[in-house]
């Protein structure tokens, strides 16, 4: 009896994997994104097949939102750490992602992630295609609102950080509100070390320079996180060459 249970238990797993056989794949993938990377350039064979075993997997209804979130975090990655060559091909990659992005959130409203990753994508299609434009399009007022809508506070801490005051046009930007959000980012998640940089960027502008040292130091404290290899190697850059500024301040007596 045993013997049967454990036989129509394995056909049932089975099934399921060649079902899910792409997406099986995309996921493997994902995991493995940093392998063979060059320094902090991912291995583009890798992603690329990552990429397109996700598409495949969208054929599947059964897995259709988890195949959608794996292809938009594969498009992020691939907008990070193994771009196109060309300022085009860069171009296409992120109106593509931004586009199915917004598809994928009228699909999947109530998931967190998928929406996390659609004000991201937004965001950098605004930023790279054309900012006045983007902002005169609402697009900053809709990355605020998505980050508003799931709590997500390094968005806010940085939509309100990075943007200009244009009154009329964008009004709302606060500095006092980047710094109110970026601090709750880092006490929300303070493993990841772009949550001290960013903050420690908010401090340097500041002219904080000893507070800006301080979360350069413990952002480096961390070390890299494996399942993070490229994220954190790069967000580890990100905290030296800002630490290089901020010495250079301290040096010259800057206050």
């Amino acid at each position: 009896m045993q013997t049967r249970v454990a036989f129509f238990l394995l056909l049932f797993l089975w099934g399921l994997g060649e079902s899910n056989q792409n997406l099986l794949i995309a996921d493997s993938c994902y995991f493995r994104r940093a392998d063979n990377a060059f320094g902090d350039k991912a291995n583009i064979v890798l992603i690329q097949k990552m990429v397109q075993s996700y598409k495949d997997a969208l054929k599947d209804t059964s897995v259709h939102e988890k195949a959608s979130l794996g292809l938009l975090k594969s498009y992020y990655f691939m907008i990070r750490f193994a771009s196109p060559n060309t300022k085009n091909q860069r171009k296409e990659l992120i109106k593509t992602a931004k586009d199915f992005a917004h598809i994928s959130h009228e699909h999947y409203p109530k998931n967190i992630e998928i929406t996390k990753l659609y004000l991201i994508l937004l965001s950098i299609w605004g930023a790279e295609t054309n900012p006045l434009i983007a902002i005169k399009q609402g697009v900053a007022k809709k990355v605020r609102d998505l980050a508003d809508s799931i709590q997500d506070y390094q968005a806010l801490g940085r939509t309100h950080q990075l943007l200009p005051y244009i009154p009329l046009i964008l009004p709302w930007p606060d500095k006092k509100l980047a710094d109110k959000y970026l601090q709750l980012a880092l006490k929300k998640d303070p493993k990841d070390p772009y949550n001290y940089f960013f903050l420690a960027e908010l401090r340097f502008n500041q002219e904080r320079y000893a507070e800006a040292e301080n979360l350069i130091k413990k952002g480096l404290s961390l070390g890299v996180r494996t399942e993070y290899f490229l994220e954190d190697k790069r967000g580890r850059w990100e905290l030296k060459e800002l630490q290089k500024k901020v010495n250079y301040k301290k040096n010259n007596n800057f206050h």
